[in-house]
């Protein structure tokens, strides 16, 4: 038998989908201890609901709280990604 416990979140809040967009997040759905937490979505641009995981959203910040309101993605950044030059015999004749 699975048993699983959907909650209402009394304060929706906003989140943005990884690949599908920005929606908010109605209902979180909790399997077990053995599977993530998954939350009900409402896309803003399409009107969709959908389930996600919890790995697929990133949830916006509270401004008022001093947090930033967009959330920051822990993708490196293109610079991140270039190799950084080394150092070559020339460097040290100067």
């Amino acid at each position: 038998m699975i048993i699983q416990t959907i909650h209402e979140i009394v304060n929706p809040f906003d989140v943005e989908v990884k690949k599908l967009g920005h929606g908010v997040a109605l209902f979180m759905i909790a399997g077990s201890i053995h599977s993530n937490p998954q939350f009900i979505i409402r896309f803003y641009n399409t009107g969709e609901v959908r389930t996600v995981d919890q790995n697929d959203i990133q949830i916006y910040g509270n401004p008022t709280t001093g947090e930033p309101l967009v959330p920051q993605t822990n993708a490196p950044k293109a610079q991140d990604k270039a190799p950084k030059p080394t150092s070559t015999v020339c460097d040290n004749w100067l």
